[in-house]
């Protein structure tokens, strides 16, 4: 074990990355809209289209990117800009192409940029959100699933997706059948749902009941939202089916990231002692996770004794931020002393 320490010792240097390890994934940054044609002015009006879904997705918030501080971020979209290329898609008629500019944005930057900005900023560490989703259109009466293949849950998938929530639908099979019915999620028994949720061990749960509302298309939903215990509804109108998704989908995401996006505030020092770390294999995985997450600048390894390991976090945002995104993920798991930072790394 004294060999294992002292060359874990030497290789941390190696293996902890000097960036969030969040900066490597590319979804978080990537955006494709539609382009006007493939000239320089056009291509710079998509580029700032495909920015201004990036900046939200990153701060949950369209309003703060529709601040003073958001605007000026997308006054010169191409500077964020690490590369980019026009497609051509089939049109919603299917009997013409549509153009589409696809752009790949710099994470390290953009998360600089919004943290000196002083707005929100939401890593990759994000909840799960499992989603039960009730439609009446008219009387064609169903509930979204995983496998259905219908329209509204492309619809759903495609919104999340813009807003950087990860969805989850239920599968709809016979054993969701014997826990759940239409009738459960439409009249919004809540005890029911949670039961036959536990099969998708869901961080968040969100229920929508969506009915049309008019023969032209109107539609009404109602929506609640359940994450550890904090329950939030609320209603939404839209003229189409997708807009009143995407309506609930953007909700949603602007409700969690209130509560997991961080502010940056004067730089500090947090000690964390994580236990079972038991191979390089393990100590590369934790040092990787600590790296990635959003308040997380810098870390660095204090000490390390058996199966332990103390690191030393530099810290761009509040410590409760930090506690809270670890408490959200599924890596580490706290100790029962609560004045402790010290943390069981799950297998």
């Amino acid at each position: 074990m004294k060999k294992f320490s002292f060359v874990l010792l030497v290789l941390s240097v190696l293996l902890v990355p000097p960036l969030a390890a969040a900066a490597r994934l590319d979804h978080l940054y990537e955006a494709e809209v539609p382009a006007a044609a493939r000239d320089t002015a056009a291509r710079d009006a998509a580029l700032g289209v495909a920015l201004q879904e990036v900046l939200e997705r990153l701060t949950g918030s369209r309003a703060a990117v529709q601040s003073a501080a958001g605007a000026r971020l997308l006054e010169a979209p191409g500077r964020f800009v690490e590369q980019y290329r026009f497609n051509e898609m089939p049109a919603s008629d299917d009997q013409s192409r549509q153009l589409m500019l696809w752009a790949q944005f710099d994470g390290v930057s953009l998360s600089r940029e919004l943290r000196q900005a002083g707005l929100p900023y939401w890593g990759a560490e994000r909840p799960d959100v499992l989603v039960w989703l009730a439609v009446d259109d008219r009387g064609q009466r169903y509930l979204l699933s995983e496998t259905g293949g219908q329209g509204a849950a492309d619809m759903l998938r495609q919104s999340a997706q813009r807003s950087g929530l990860p969805v989850t639908l239920p599968l709809l099979d016979l054993e969701d059948q014997r826990a759940l019915q239409f009738t459960d999620v439409w009249g919004g028994f809540f005890g029911r749902i949670e039961a036959a949720s536990q099969r998708y061990q869901p961080q968040v749960i969100l229920t929508g009941k969506l009915e049309r509302t008019s023969a032209q298309g109107g539609w009404r939903a109602e929506w609640q939202m359940t994450d550890q215990g904090n329950r939030r509804s609320w209603t939404s109108r839209a003229d189409s089916l997708g807009s009143v998704i995407d309506a609930g989908v953007s909700d949603t995401a602007e409700w969690l990231a209130q509560r997991y996006a961080v502010m940056a505030t004067q730089a500090g020092m947090r000690a964390l002692v994580v236990d079972a770390v038991h191979n390089l294999d393990d100590y590369a995985r934790v040092s990787q996770y600590l790296a990635s997450l959003s308040p997380v600048d810098r870390i660095d390894v204090v000490s390390v004794r058996d199966d332990q390991v103390e690191f030393n976090l530099k810290l761009s945002a509040d410590e409760r931020n930090l506690l809270q995104l670890i408490t959200l993920g599924r890596m580490l798991q706290r100790t029962d002393d609560p004045a402790a930072w010290r943390f069981h790394l799950n297998p």
